[in-house]
């Protein structure tokens, strides 16, 4: 049977790019099988780990021979720790909060890979992001929402232009995780019941992210005040790094109350305490310059969501100039921070995203 065309699929080791590839080969393509090497897999500091260990080498491996399909590494540790890792400890630096997913996908998934994709003569490229994309007429493509909600990961999608998504497969954008699960044992895939990692994919285990980052660029911050909102100094910290919005836990310092963090001042090098939760909330912000998919107004209402783990919420964006927006909520959001994405949507439709640049009280 004549193939319907080549194209290239991430594989990660993980069941759901497994089954993402396995799909579109059943639907008549010819599959090329890439893995992502994103570090050294023979880095002597051994809890070191990122997405592309070898434990899933091995089982992007076994899922390539399985579906009989080539398979190629690709080196990319360069671009990683460039548009990366660098990316992310440079935020922190400046008292922001990091989302390197979104730049991950950006970058390496949906850049170089897709690069990579197309100098082989592929016409896509397939992964096994849970999102769904809707092709129209004129080669216009809309990105939705996934079906199963509680594995959506358009939010991490939405700084992708409308030229990355054109070359996007989501196969997986109609299932459930079990639906995919079910689909790998039936294939005989090793992976199919395989657990899935919940630790962020550059770090050491039970470490966080900016304290891993430190120690990778072998930086060292300045030690600096934790003052309470009336500006009364009642403790020191060891690097704005170590703290994000909203952050209750590891503060190491008791008011009698639970404590927060609102605020990080980076030009003084402090950290800002609250121990009135409403104080964390903002009923208005402004964004940097937004990554618009669809052809937007002026002004419009949409729902907006701050954070991954955040159900999006109703507001008002007004565009200011091609550079900034004002995103204004219809009730208020608790702990939005500097440097995470905003992404917009109209009801399944993404509209557009954002990364936060200015929280408004």
């Amino acid at each position: 049977m004549k193939s319907k065309g080549r194209l290239v699929a991430a594989i990660s080791g993980g069941v759901d790019s497994s089954v993402a590839a396995a799909i579109c080969l059943e639907e008549g393509y010819e599959v090329i099988g890439v893995t992502l090497k994103l570090k050294d897999c023979d880095d002597s500091r051994e809890r070191r780990k990122a997405c592309c260990g070898a434990d899933d080498f091995i089982h992007a491996r076994l899922a390539a021979a399985k579906l009989g399909i080539p398979h190629y590494f690709l080196d990319l540790k360069e671009n990683f720790a460039r548009d990366v890792l660098t990316y992310a400890w440079n935020e922190y630096r400046i008292g922001r909060t990091p989302n390197p997913c979104v730049m991950c996908n950006f970058h390496l998934k949906f850049g170089a890979l897709a690069e990579y994709a197309a100098g082989l003569g592929a016409e896509g490229l397939i992964t096994g992001h849970y999102a769904e994309l809707e092709r129209c007429a004129g080669g216009q493509v809309h990105l939705r929402h996934a079906a199963d909600d509680e594995k959506d990961q358009v939010y991490f999608l939405a700084m992708l232009t409308r030229q990355q998504l054109s070359f996007c497969r989501f196969p997986l954008g109609s299932m459930t995780k079990p639906q995919v699960r079910e689909k790998a044992a039936s294939l005989g895939l090793s992976n199919a019941w395989k657990a899935e990692s919940q630790d962020a994919c550059f770090g050491y285990k039970g470490e966080n992210f900016s304290r891993t980052l430190a120690e990778y660029f072998e930086a060292e911050m300045p030690a600096g005040e934790v003052v309470t909102e009336d500006g009364k100094v009642v403790g020191h910290h060891n690097g704005i790094h170590n703290y994000t919005i909203g952050q209750r836990k590891g503060l190491g310092i008791a008011l009698g109350s639970p404590a927060y963090v609102k605020a990080i001042d980076a030009e003084h090098n402090r950290i800002i305490l609250t121990t009135t939760p409403d104080h964390l909330k903002a009923v208005c912000l402004e964004t940097g310059k937004p990554n618009w998919l669809m052809d937007m107004p002026e002004e419009f209402d949409c729902e907006a969501q701050i954070r991954y783990n955040q159900t999006p919420v109703p507001a008002h964006v007004t565009r200011l100039g091609g550079d900034k927006t004002i995103v204004t909520f219809k009730s208020s959001v608790s702990a939005p921070a500097p440097g995470q994405l905003a992404g917009f949507y109209d009801e399944r439709l993404v509209l557009g995203s954002a990364f936060i640049d200015k929280i408004i009280q």
